[in-house]
């Protein structure tokens, strides 16, 4: 049996029958040479990535440490093999973020967390500090209780988001409505990863002081407080508690490019354009190619 809080720090995971989930990209699991038609297993878990050495810059605590596509990547090349030793006669996949199925809503049924009104997946532990990782297998669910030591069900927490508002009222763009609607086209976190800028736009970066993302809705949210006074908010995950950059400005931009770094960041995905116009926006200078 694999045990993977002690191999990997993972504490957080559950497995889910893919019947039970919304399958959005069957081409994926079809790709790593698993059945699309829902017969198949995943094992979902959580990679908390809060560090209070990441808050007060202008860069979202989500990517101030290294990208988490490449420490999903080596944990799923560990991982996965190690898997197939236990069970010799099935099939494992990792995915995370570009994923066969709807992530969060998948997890929530598993009983790692409840949807909050912000959109995101919120655990008792980290609250919404978290990556969801998966690993996907043509075995059934009832198969990882012999692979990781828990069935499906085993850790479910039914419940629902606790509804207060507090992410609504403090959204700087009010982008977050009732019963969970997000207007993405005013959320700040995704107005920063634009391509090309209204002038709306550009007003609402120049006010928030934001580079990359943004965590007011998870900072603000009462199971964040409550993680934060448990103890257990902050990960012990060192992947995400190294190398932080968490302010973003021209020297730092140069610095992480000279040294090969920027293509390793999160927050390089949207190309180098996008992080200097935003550092512009930032110093109150107008974007020129918007």
């Amino acid at each position: 049996m694999t045990d993977l809080k002690e191999l990997y720090g993972i504490d957080v995971f559950a497995p889910i029958p893919l019947s039970e989930c919304t399958v959005k990209k069957p081409y994926l699991l079809e790709r790593a040479g698993l059945p699309s038609d829902g017969s198949g297993s995943a094992l979902l878990f959580l990679l908390p990535y809060y560090t209070a050495a990441g808050e007060g810059g202008n860069v979202s605590m989500y990517a101030v440490a290294g990208d988490y596509h490449e420490y999903c990547r080596a944990l799923f090349a560990d991982l996965c093999p190690r898997l197939a030793s236990e069970m010799k006669d099935a099939v494992f996949a990792g995915f995370s973020d570009h994923s066969p199925i709807l992530e969060a809503e998948a997890a929530a049924k598993a009983g790692l967390g409840v949807m909050g009104e912000n959109g995101l997946l919120i655990s008792k532990e980290y609250s919404s500090f978290v990556f969801i990782g998966g690993i996907y297998t043509d075995a059934g669910a009832d198969a990882w209780r012999a692979l990781v030591g828990r069935g499906p069900r085993e850790s479910f927490e039914a419940g629902r988001c606790l509804g207060c508002g507090e992410c609504r009222r403090r959204c700087p763009a009010q982008a977050i409505g009732e019963r969970g609607h997000i207007d993405a086209e005013k959320c700040l976190s995704a107005v920063t990863q634009k391509k090309k800028l209204t002038p709306e736009d550009e007003a609402a970066l120049a006010g928030a002081e934001l580079v990359w993302g943004c965590d007011v809705c998870q900072l603000v949210c009462p199971y964040t407080k409550a993680a934060r006074r448990a103890g257990t908010l902050e990960t012990k995950l060192s992947y995400f508690r190294e190398r932080l950059v968490k302010t973003l400005d021209e020297t730092m931009v140069s610095g992480l490019l000279s040294a090969g770094e920027l293509e390793k960041r999160a927050f390089f995905w949207r190309g180098e354009d996008v992080i200097m116009r935003n550092i512009k926006l930032l110093k109150g200078e107008k974007d020129d190619n918007g």
